[in-house]
């Protein structure tokens, strides 16, 4: 298999991450409200599998981003796995807390609900699901803008979105409920969608696809 078969694959992991999004913001919103034992371990498993795909599309727009700038493109990489590797942990954490309860005894439900009320040792207030996949996205959104190997509709849209993301982690920090639901609705229902289904679209096109777009560089 040559790169452009992972960065096929890498494309489709990034429209499943897409999807995910989505649908993990409909367990979250309306499902868990409504019914909590379906909601609420369901919204964790769906962003522990998000993590393991938005890992093969980080590859994948690493591969594609590296000509620009070997060093930047690796931060965004590194940056990019590390949250895709804490959300996949948190995620299974979390759901697995969740599903313990059912046959849990009531010393042991006790510890369980204590356990979910401590914040994250590996992703407190959403730093790595939030703040450094933000950090990742604004690497992305300067390396598209500035060299071109990708539509400029998508460094802009990783740009807006790691100010959502970045904005969401702070306010989760803060407890900030209001800016909380604006940049958590914009970012996991509108622009992180549209993020990742355009990424995963423009990574399985064959890159001499957009190569007359590239500026020239002296």
């Amino acid at each position: 298999m040559n790169n452009q078969s992972f960065a096929r694959f890498g494309g489709l992991s990034a429209i499943i991450v897409g999807a995910l999004s989505i649908l993990y913001a409909i367990f979250f919103l309306v499902i868990s409200p409504r019914n909590e034992a379906v909601g609420a371990p369901g919204s964790w498993i769906i962003l522990a599998v998000s993590g393991v795909f938005s890992s093969a599309a980080f590859v994948a727009l690493y591969e594609r981003l590296r000509p620009t700038s070997a060093g930047f493109a690796l931060w965004g990489l590194a940056l990019g796995l590390f949250s895709s590797f804490a959300t996949l942990a948190h995620g299974a954490y979390q759901a697995l807390l969740i599903l313990t309860l059912s046959s849990a005894g009531e010393g042991q439900r006790a510890a369980i609900e204590m356990a979910r009320m401590v914040p994250s040792q590996i992703d407190p207030a959403g730093l790595a699901t939030f703040g450094i996949i933000g950090l990742a996205s604004l690497v992305t959104g300067f390396l598209i803008l500035s060299w071109g190997l990708l539509p400029r509709m998508l460094g802009y849209l990783a740009v807006v979105n790691a100010v959502l993301l970045i904005t969401l982690f702070f306010a989760t920090a803060a407890g900030a409920q209001t800016l909380i639901l604006l940049s958590g609705g914009l970012t996991s229902v509108i622009i992180g969608p549209i993020w990742w289904i355009l990424l995963g679209r423009a990574l399985r096109r064959e890159p001499g696809a957009m190569v007359s777009s590239i500026p020239s560089v002296a």
